[in-house]
Order: structure tokens, then C-alpha cells, then sequence
């Protein structure tokens, strides 16, 4: 069974999402959009193109005006939309997920992602015959022109940088644009189509990107996803960096230079977070896990940045509505040209640690499981899954995936030792409710 959420829609193509459902996702969100004008673009997974032409085909047989990037990156495709004043778009990307997944992520007026209740009016919708066949034109996406202008040329020259493209969009444009910024670069998977690793950054060593940092004797290593909107950092000692150190870099760089210091997080972003806005006098606003869920909390309360700290995903609504690992790169290079070293930019961050891990459990059973860990409980955020906060400035988080048949167990706390506790003790926790609700299930059969 496909998933559907905010996130996107996303399955195995071939067993849960194939070219029939693309169609038709791609008529009812033309006819939501009312035959408007839409962009539509793909990553570089062998099953991508044959998606894209099935969702162009639906979006045409509703009278669309469909324009086609070819292969993009999600933030281009964003940012397409909300500087041409398009009507939506439609990705195709399973984003991290592994390589034999595909899926579809919907894009609304402006440049945002859907919301939840948006996407169940999408999912009702009605298609009708009644509608004038509609037009198909390739187009450039003026994305990277703008970022380049953004970034600005040598804003970094002579700073080493090694990239991890994991054969994703990313290797068609990113090292390009880096090296205008002035930086040397070191390429590693930069071949379109070919995952030579973990697609997602934040779950693979990135052993590799490791060794040519080493090697090459970088300033720093960027890892990115097959969409380009995720971004995990290798520092110059080689060490792999959390996700929410992308997120936390970023949100410093935004802070020093901006007045609107409200932010919005995940509510699986590190406490570090909340240190670093209460350093500069902001104010910090938790969602649900989910970029659109994010994006929808920053402009509720108008926020100038926010993002997740899990997914090593940073969002500035004021360039571009979604996570956006490029962007976030170019501020990093940036920052390392004017403070000498990403040590420098890191040294004040309050340090915390966090463990991670996930349970294969099938969705239908989720909202059970965590209600009743929520019963047992007692300072619990329903914000999202069950979150529990402690008095010795630890958390855990229990949590159905947006895109995955798991519940998601993570904890964050001062010391190593006390957050891979936490997950231990957790993760008997839900193993314990779902053999009772099973056992209870096979009684009353």
C-alpha cells in the first residue's frame, strides 16, 4: 500500500505506486487546480521519467498547461512556481527513500507544499471528462540562476569542499555552482542515476565522503539526498555531523542577520535549537515532523526560518518554501570563508546527544500503539506521536513515519549513555503494547 502524507506519495514502484496511479493522481490535482498552469519535474531513480509522463498525461487531460524541467531538484521546483506565479506543481521523488521507491510530492500556489487538509481534498476530488486537452513546453529552471546570484560570486573563494551527490540531481548542477562561489571542489557519486550509497544522508556512514575530506584535506563534506533538499555535513577532522548541526548552522547564519527572529521546528529537532533562539532573544514554535507541516507553523506565526533538525533540512520561506540543502550549503561555504573553520561557526552550540531507531509495524496498527504509551505516561506532547519531555533535559519521541511502515523512536538527552537508555527502554515499551494488542486481537478472533 502506497503512503500518502504531506511528505508526498510515496511506495515501491511496481508493488505500490506504477504509472495508473500516477495518471490519476495528476487529473485530480488538475482538476483542484482547475486546469491551471502547472510545472512538473523528476530525480534522476530509473522509473522517475515514467512517472512524470503519466502525471503529465492526467494533468493534461484536464487542460492543463504543464511545464516540464526534466530532472530538478525539489527547492527549483518550488521556487519555480512561486517566481513564475504558476498554479501548483507535481515532483516526482521518493526524496531518501531507498532507490527501488518512487513517489509523488504535490506543490501548491506560491511556491508551498500541500497541507493535510488540502491533500484530502485532492485525494476526493472528482476528475471530469469535460475539459479541452491541454499543452506540454520544456522549460529551464531559473532556480540556479537566482541561488548563484544569492550566493554570490568567489563569496568563498579558496574553501575546500568535498561533495557527496549520491547520484541525485544534485550532480547535475551543485558543484558547478559551488565552485562559482570560489571554492575548490572534490566530487564523490556524481553520476546521475547511479546510488552508490544510503540515499538518505542522515542514516548512511558516509564513509566515503569521510575519506576524501581526509584526503583532500577539506574544509568541510556535503552530503545530499537524491532531491537535493537534505544536507548532512562531514566537518574537517572527517567526522560525520547530525542532521540538526545543518539545521542549527543555518539557523545561526539566519539569526545574525535578520529581525524577525521567530522560528519554527519539528518537534524531533534537537533542544539545541531552542538554546541557540533563546540566545538571540526569539521565540521558537514546535510542529508536527513533515516540511509541510513545518512551512505551515512558520507562516501561522510568521516566522523568517525554521526546519527539521532529523532530516538535516533547513527552510527559509523568504527564498524558497521547503527544505533546502543547496541553499543551506552556499550559506555554510559562506560562513567557514568569514570565521575560518566550521569549529569556529559550532563552538558555541550547547552539545546533546541522540539515538535513533525505528520498528517495522504496519500503519494500521500505529495510532493504537501510541496511544496507549501515551496512557502510561506523564508529561506528554501530543503534537505529533507521543513526546515526553524529562526534568534532566532529555526527551523521547515516539511516532508513526510519514513515509515508512514504522514507528520512529527517538531521544535526545546530555549524555550518550542516557539517550541510547531512553530508545532501549522505549522501544520495549511499544514492543510490549503490540504483543498485548496482538494477543488481544487473536482472543476475540
Amino acid at each position: 500500500m502506497s503512503i500518502v502524507s504531506v511528505s508526498g506519495i510515496r511506495g515501491v514502484f511496481g508493488e505500490d505506486l506504477d504509472a495508473e496511479l500516477a495518471e490519476s493522481v495528476g487529473r485530480k490535482f488538475g482538476t483542484f487546480l482547475k486546469s491551471g498552469n502547472v510545472v512538473v519535474s523528476c530525480d534522476t531513480r530509473t522509473t522517475s521519467t515514467a512517472l512524470k509522463g503519466a502525471i503529465i498525461s492526467g494533468l493534461l487531460q484536464q487542460g492543463c498547461l504543464v511545464f516540464d524541467l526534466g530532472f530538478s531538484s525539489t527547492p527549483s521546483v518550488f521556487k519555480e512556481v512561486a517566481v513564475r506565479g504558476l498554479d501548483g506543481a507535481v515532483m516526482v521523488t521518493a526524496s531518501h527513500n531507498p532507490p527501488e521507491w518512487n513517489g509523488i510530492k504535490l506543490i501548491m500556489k506560491g511556491g508551498r507544499g500541500v497541507f493535510e487538509d488540502e491533500l484530502e481534498q485532492i485525494r476526493n476530488v472528482a476528475p471530469t471528462d469535460d475539459v479541452s486537452l491541454g499543452k506540454v513546453f520544456r522549460r529551464q529552471a531559473i532556480y540556479h540562476e537566482i541561488l548563484e546570484a544569492k550566493a554570490g560570486s568567489n563569496s568563498a573563494k579558496g574553501v575546500r569542499v568535498a561533495l557527496d551527490l549520491a547520484g541525485g540531481v544534485g550532480s547535475y548542477f551543485i558543484p558547478s555552482l559551488i565552485s562559482r562561489q570560489g571554492c575548490e571542489i572534490h566530487t564523490l557519486h556524481d553520476t546521475p542515476g547511479i546510488f552508490p550509497r544510503v540515499i538518505d544522508p542522515t542514516v548512511d556512514p558516509l564513509t566515503g565522503l569521510s575519506m576524501l575530506v581526509k584526503e583532500r584535506q577539506c574544509d568541510v563534506g556535503f552530503a545530499y539526498d537524491c532531491d537535493a533538499d537534505r544536507l548532512v555535513i562531514v566537518d574537517q577532522e572527517a567526522n560525520k555531523m547530525s542532521g540538526d548541526a545543518t539545521l542549527l548552522i543555518c539557523l545561526r547564519y539566519f539569526l545574525e542577520n535578520t529581525r524577525n527572529r521567530n522560528i519554527a521546528v519539528s518537534v524531533d529537532t534537537s533542544l539545541a535549537a531552542e538554546d541557540l533562539v533563546r540566545d538571540y532573544n526569539g521565540k521558537i514554535f514546535y510542529s508536527k515532523v513533515g516540511e509541510g507541516n513545518v512551512v505551515r507553523k512558520i507562516l501561522d506565526n510568521n516566522c523568517g526560518a525554521g526546519g527539521e533538525g532529523s532530516s538535516g533540512g533547513y527552510i527559509e520561506p523568504g527564498f524558497v518554501m521547503c527544505r533546502d540543502g543547496v541553499h543551506a550549503s552556499t550559506m555554510i561555504t559562506r560562513m567557514i570563508k568569514s570565521e575560518g573553520s566550521l569549529s569556529a561557526i559550532t563552538s558555541n552550540f550547547r552539545k546533546y546527544y541522540q539515538d535513533r531507531t525505528k520498528l517495522e509495524i504496519g500503519r494500521e496498527m500505529v495510532p493504537a500503539i501510541l496511544q496507549r504509551l501515551g496512557e502510561t505516561e506523564g508529561d506528554v506532547d501530543l503534537t505529533d506521536g507521543v513526546k515526553i519531555r524529562l526534568g534532566d533535559k532529555s526527551w523521547v519521541l515516539t511516532r508513526g513515519s510519514n513515509t515508512e511502515n514504522v514507528i520512529r523512536v527517538s531521544a535526545e538527552s546530555l549524555s550518550e549513555s542516557r539517550s541510547a537508555e531512553l530508545v532501549k527502554q522505549f522501544t520495549e515499551k511499544i514492543v510490549a503494547i503490540q504483543n498485548g494488542l496482538a494477543h488481544q486481537q487473536t482472543k476475540q478472533s
